[in-house]
C-alpha cells in the first residue's frame, strides 16, 4: 500500500513538473486562430483542407500535398507522422477514450499523459481530436435494441412460452409489450423501461441488456462532458501549443452540444447529404438535401459560439459502405457524389462560415475514380482561393436579389461571401436553390466600382455598374468572381 501511495506521489510531482515547464513554452505560442477563427499555422492563418484517410501509397500523400490538402489523420504511430511530414502535411492524431478521465483516475491520467508527451513534439503534429461523435454514440449505441431488438427477442420469448402458458396471459404479454412500444415511439423512454422490466421478469427470461436504457442517456451524456473536460485540461495543460477539436454527429441538441464545446477549441459535424433523398437519413434536420451542409454548419456555429467551425463532407456514396448497399436494386439512391454536387458542399459549408473542409470515406472508394479526382479538383480550387477566404471582411455585406421567376423563389438570391485579399477581390455566390435563377448583387465596395470582376473557370466578366451587377446562375451553382484571375487553380 505505501508502494502505492509512493508511485501515486511520483506520478503527481513528475506531471506538475511536466505542467509547469509546458506552460513556461507555451508564453511565446500564438493564439491558435486568428480573430475570424482560422487556424494558424507556423503563425499565418490557413484554411484547412483535411482527410480521413492516410493512403498507404506515398503517390497518394504526395498527391493530396500537390493538390492543397494540408491536414492528414493517423494513427498513433510515430512513423504515421514521419510520413505525413517527408510531404510537408501536418497530422491530427484522436486520443480516443484516453481523453475521458473519471474522477480521481490516476491511472488513466497516466496513460493520456504518455499518449500526450509521445507525440505533442512532433513537427507533424497539430491537432488532438476527442472521440468521433461522442454524444451521439451514447445514444446511436442502444438505437438498434430500443427500436426493434428487444421488441424482436421479447416476442421470441413469449412464443417459446405459449405451450404452457394461458391464452389470456399470452394476450396481456403481447397488450404490455404493444404498449411499451408505443411509449417508445413516443420517446417515453422511462415509462417503455418500467413496461419491459416487468415482461421480463414475468417471462422469467434475462435482460440481455439491461443497461441500454434511453432514460439514462442524459446523465451519461452529462459524465461523458465531465469527464472529457478532466481529459481535455490535462492535454491543454501538458501541450497548449495543439488545439483540440470534436467531430459531432449531425445530431444531438443544442444545449447538450454547447456544453460538450466549452472545454474544446473547434467543433463540427459530418454530413453526408448525397445524392439527397430520404433513404439516405444522414440528416435529421428538415433540410435532407444537398444545404443541409450549410444548415449544419450554422447550427455547428450556434453549438460552438465564438469558435472555429470544422466540417466534414462526404468523400464516398452510401453503397459503397456495405456490400449489401451494393447490391441494391436502385443504385442511384446510393451512388457517389458528382462533381457539382461536392463542389457545392464544399462552398456552401465556406459561405456558411466552416473555417476547415474535411473528408471521410475516401477508403471505400478507388484512388483513380472519378470521385477522387473530383475532391483534388475541388481543393486545388479552395486552395488557390485561400488568400481571399482567410482575407479581411468587407465594411458593409453586399446582398443579392432574385428575380421574378416560376419557382417558389421570394426574391432572396444566392448567398454570397465577399473577402479582400491584399488588393484584390472575391466574391463567392452559392445557389442554394434546386433551379437556376437570375439575380443582381449590390453594395459591393466603392473600391469595386468600374472594375471587371472574372467569373473563375469561364469566359464570362462583369463590370461593377453602381455598386453591383446582373447574372445568372444554375440550380445549386456556385461563381466565383475576382478582379485577378490569381484565384484560379494552375
Amino acid at each position: 500500500m505505501h508502494r502505492i501511495r509512493h508511485n501515486t506521489a511520483s506520478f503527481l510531482s513528475a506531471l506538475l513538473l511536466a505542467i509547469s515547464l509546458s506552460m513556461q513554452q507555451a508564453s511565446a505560442q500564438d493564439n491558435h486562430f486568428d480573430r475570424y477563427g482560422f487556424m494558424r499555422i507556423d503563425g499565418v492563418p490557413r484554411l484547412i483542407l483535411g482527410f480521413y484517410e492516410l493512403p498507404e501509397q506515398d503517390a497518394k500523400l504526395k498527391e493530396l500535398a500537390e493538390s492543397g490538402f494540408n491536414l492528414v489523420r493517423v494513427p498513433q504511430e510515430p512513423a504515421a507522422l514521419d510520413r505525413v511530414h517527408q510531404h510537408g502535411l501536418r497530422a491530427w492524431i484522436c486520443l480516443g477514450s484516453a481523453v475521458q478521465v473519471g474522477d480521481g483516475d490516476i491511472e488513466g491520467s497516466r496513460r493520456l499523459a504518455g499518449l500526450v508527451d509521445k507525440f505533442k513534439e512532433h513537427p507533424a503534429l497539430a491537432v488532438w481530436e476527442l472521440p468521433d461523435e461522442a454524444l451521439w454514440n451514447i445514444w446511436w449505441g442502444r438505437f438498434p435494441w430500443i427500436f426493434g431488438g428487444q421488441q424482436t427477442e421479447l416476442r421470441k420469448q413469449i412464443e417459446a412460452a405459449r405451450a404452457n402458458t394461458p391464452d389470456a396471459t399470452i394476450a396481456r404479454w403481447y397488450s404490455v409489450l404493444n404498449r411499451a412500444s408505443d411509449y417508445d415511439e413516443r420517446g417515453l423512454w422511462k415509462q417503455a423501461e418500467e413496461l419491459y422490466d416487468t415482461l421480463w421478469t414475468q417471462l422469467k427470461t434475462e435482460n440481455p441488456h439491461p443497461a441500454w436504457k434511453m432514460s439514462q442517456c442524459p446523465a451519461e451524456s452529462a459524465a461523458l462532458i465531465e469527464a472529457a473536460a478532466r481529459g481535455c485540461d490535462l492535454v491543454r495543460r501538458l501541450d497548449p501549443r495543439h488545439p483540440l477539436w470534436q467531430n459531432h454527429a449531425p445530431r444531438n441538441s443544442l444545449g447538450s452540444l454547447q456544453k460538450y464545446n466549452r472545454m474544446i477549441d473547434t467543433a463540427g459535424c459530418d454530413i453526408y447529404p448525397a445524392p439527397p433523398n430520404y433513404a439516405v437519413g444522414h440528416s435529421d434536420l428538415t433540410d435532407t438535401q444537398l444545404t443541409a451542409v450549410g444548415a449544419y454548419t450554422d447550427r455547428m456555429r450556434d453549438a460552438a459560439p465564438g469558435k472555429s467551425v470544422w466540417m466534414v463532407l462526404q468523400g464516398f456514396g452510401w453503397r459503397d459502405l456495405s456490400e449489401d448497399g451494393k447490391k441494391d436494386s436502385d443504385p442511384a439512391k446510393g451512388r457517389r457524389p458528382r462533381l457539382a454536387e461536392t463542389r457545392f458542399m464544399a462552398y456552401d459549408a465556406i459561405v456558411h462560415g466552416a473555417h476547415a473542409i474535411l473528408y471521410w470515406g475516401t477508403a471505400y472508394i478507388e484512388k483513380d475514380s472519378p470521385l477522387w479526382r473530383d475532391l483534388m479538383t475541388v481543393a486545388r480550387e479552395l486552395r488557390a482561393l485561400e488568400p481571399a477566404i482567410v482575407g479581411d471582411r468587407a465594411a458593409v455585406e453586399p446582398a443579392s436579389l432574385a428575380d421574378e421567376t416560376h419557382g417558389s423563389v421570394d426574391g432572396e438570391g444566392p448567398r454570397l461571401m465577399l473577402r479582400k485579399a491584399d488588393a484584390d477581390w472575391v466574391l463567392i455566390a452559392v445557389n442554394e436553390y434546386a433551379q437556376g435563377i437570375s439575380f443582381s448583387v449590390s453594395n459591393l465596395p466603392k473600391e469595386i466600382e468600374g472594375k471587371t470582376l472574372y467569373r473563375l473557370y469561364s469566359d464570362e466578366t462583369q463590370v461593377v455598374n453602381d455598386g453591383g451587377f446582373h447574372d445568372g446562375i444554375r440550380g445549386l451553382g456556385v461563381h466565383v468572381y475576382a478582379t485577378n484571375r490569381r484565384f484560379e487553380a494552375k
